[in-house]
């Protein structure tokens, strides 16, 4: 008699036909009555018997597009026996028993704690017990075989609500997971003559969703914006804002020397009171005389941002800037020179090109003196200087080699 067990291997597709429609049932809504969408990636990556660790990635939310409210990962973990033969040649009955060992895990942007697996199967004929070889092979009790039979089958999901863990999903990159997995496999015959045929695959099926809403629901407060120029290198931004006091938002200011490409040259929060209120913010010309764009980008605590319209004004360079990076062009190390003039407490912020800051740090500052702030990669960016007590600021731009 042979020993065949098979299983149906429909158990995977009906795993996602049910994910697909909790996922859907289970999207936020969004504000004043609009629907609620998603945006889904799926893929499915074969491994190896053995140790493996591979980066997993997928796309970042474009926040042009609308805001997220949930992110969502599944992981579904199969394992399959392609083919299992189990045969004794011996003149007496053996064990025979097969083994099969797997530990996945997966970790990465808005998982505090892996998401985790671990199974240990053991599979084999009747009682262990493969009787003595009848004479005629791939048949009988002597001989035990699975094939095609799916042995591993495990949904982990992880849901992230919370909008500042959300903000590291918003951008036009991608967001990367480490997958690692571990799969050892064994067939033994306790003893004699004998021979086993091991095939197995195991396969992970990665589903990650953003759940999103459309971008017109939020709404751009600003209104009246306006950049006057009050001496011949400064500019003062204003605007009104009829603010929500039970929506988070802030507002930040950009800065463009070609009307094209904009960095943030600062920040200024909501007032939390609500109501009708005027915004300011100083900008003095440090790097180059001409023409200065600005713009007022209205920034949601999901990283959802609405943006004003440019305005811009004609400025000259101050005469003297006070600091200047050193080393410029840099290799990787930034630092600051201050002329002798420079006293009190300052802050610099440095941002990369897309105005997302990168580094922070508070300096005291006793005239001539050299203070190194971090290290960077190869890029352009901007470094802006404040000073504490003025709240005067002054941009310059980085280049690191």
């Amino acid at each position: 008699m042979k020993y065949n067990y098979t299983r149906l291997f429909y158990s995977l597709s009906f795993f996602f036909i049910i994910l697909f429609i909790n996922n859907t049932r289970a999207t936020a809504q969004c504000p004043v009555g609009y629907p609620p969408g998603s945006t889904a990636f799926d893929t499915t990556i074969a491994f190896p018997t053995g140790t493996t660790s591979i980066p997993v990635k997928f796309p970042q939310f474009n926040p042009q597009d609308g805001m997220v409210t949930c992110v969502r990962l599944c992981v579904t973990i199969t394992g399959i026996i392609d083919t299992l033969a189990m045969q004794n040649y011996a003149a007496s009955s053996q064990t025979a028993t097969f083994v099969y060992t797997r530990n996945d895990q997966i970790t990465g942007p808005g998982i505090s704690t892996p998401l985790s697996n671990s199974a240990n199967l053991t599979y084999g004929p009747p009682g262990n017990i493969l009787t003595a070889y009848d004479g005629i092979p791939g048949a009988g009790s002597d001989f035990y075989s699975l094939a095609h039979d799916t042995i591993l089958n495990e949904v982990l999901c992880r849901t992230i609500s919370d909008s500042t863990t959300i903000v590291q999903f918003y951008g036009l990159d991608s967001v990367t997971y480490n997958y690692d997995i571990n799969v050892t496999t064994n067939a033994s015959i306790s003893g004699g003559s004998s021979s086993t045929l091991v095939l197995t695959s195991a396969l992970v099926n990665f589903h990650f969703e953003y759940c999103t809403c459309p971008g017109v629901t939020l709404p751009i407060n600003i209104r009246n914006f306006s950049v006057n120029k009050i001496s011949d290198n400064t500019a003062e931004l204003k605007w009104d804002s009829f603010d929500d006091p039970e929506t988070g938002y802030r507002y930040e200011v950009e800065l463009s020397n070609d009307g094209r490409i904009f960095s943030s040259i600062g920040q200024v929060a909501k007032n939390v009171a609500g109501g009708s209120n005027v915004y300011k913010f100083l900008y003095t010309a440090s790097i180059n005389a001409g023409i200065y764009f600005f713009r007022i980008k209205q920034v949601y605590t999901n990283d959802y941002s609405r943006l004003s319209d440019i305005r811009t004004v004609d400025l000259k360079k101050s005469g003297s800037n006070g600091f200047h990076i050193y080393p410029h062009p840099s290799n990787g190390i930034i630092g600051i020179k201050f002329d002798d003039n420079e006293n009190g407490k300052k802050i610099v912020e440095v941002y990369n090109t897309q105005g997302q800051k990168l580094m922070q740090k508070e300096l005291v500052v006793t005239g001539l003196s050299y203070h190194q702030i971090g290290t960077l990669k190869q890029g352009t960016y901007w470094l802006r200087l404040t000073d504490i007590k003025s709240r005067q600021s002054r941009i310059n731009q980085l280049f690191v080699k």
